[in-house]
């Protein structure tokens, strides 16, 4: 009789599952500390586990893959702090276009996307607000070609993991969210929470670096306080 074989993980269904478990703790991790502070610094490592996971889908799938960030002025809940990852497939009634690998992820309350001073490429200079976004339905499994959903900023890996846009970086901050009679939304920032910073670098392998202090990559805005 033979013995059965052993079945082990892959490593890139071991790096999927390291990122989700960075992004859990980071969340269990703030419901132990207090202060913007402690919640930006979980921000950053949220943001960076699903930029892990966003990389092992893409190599997993053999497909392109987008971290994305929800932009709808409309949505207090989810604007420019809920975040996601879909892939480029086919869904079940053969539509061709983007669809959800999971379910996203909120950032801390108090905490935001800035998409004024993230950079999409640090060569170019491009800000996040006037380049690459998307419509979706997000975590529905709907093609962006139907232009239905709420719009997303995104970041992309190419089916081998790598950086669509190396050196390209990715702002939070502390802010405080304020809607209008019309129910839309805007971002505001508290002179003393101005300095209530951080940032990603993706780097060309698909990998992350931790930055601190942003003003470090972009002292244009160092003087402002709003965005």
């Amino acid at each position: 009789m033979k013995a059965k074989a052993k079945q082990a993980f892959t490593l890139i269904e071991l790096l999927v599952v390291i990122s989700i478990i960075l992004i859990a703790s980071s969340i269990i991790f703030i419901g132990g500390s207090g202060g913007d502070g402690a919640a930006l610094s979980s921000s950053q490592r949220i943001v960076s586990g699903i930029a892990q996971g966003a990389r092992g889908q893409a190599i997993l799938k053999n497909a392109k893959v987008r971290l994305i960030i929800n932009n709808d002025t409309s949505d207090i809940e989810r604007f420019r702090r809920f975040f996601g990852i879909v892939y480029e497939g086919t869904d079940v009634n053969g539509d061709v276009g983007w669809i959800a690998a999971t379910q996203g992820t909120y950032l801390p309350e108090g905490i935001y996307f800035d998409a004024t001073t993230s950079s999409r490429e640090s060569d170019s200079g491009a800000i996040w607000s006037t380049v690459n976004t998307m419509q979706l339905d997000y975590p529905k499994t709907l093609a962006e070609a139907g232009l239905i959903g709420a719009e997303y900023y995104w970041y992309e890996f190419s089916s081998n993991g790598n950086a669509a846009a190396p050196n390209a970086y990715l702002v939070l901050r502390a802010a405080t969210l304020l809607t209008d009679a019309t129910g839309v939304s805007e971002l505001r920032v508290d002179k003393d929470k101005s300095f209530l910073r951080t940032a990603l670098i993706f780097r060309r392998v698909g990998t992350t670096t931790k930055v601190d202090e942003p003003d470090a990559i972009t002292p244009s805005e160092r003087s402002k306080i709003s965005f």
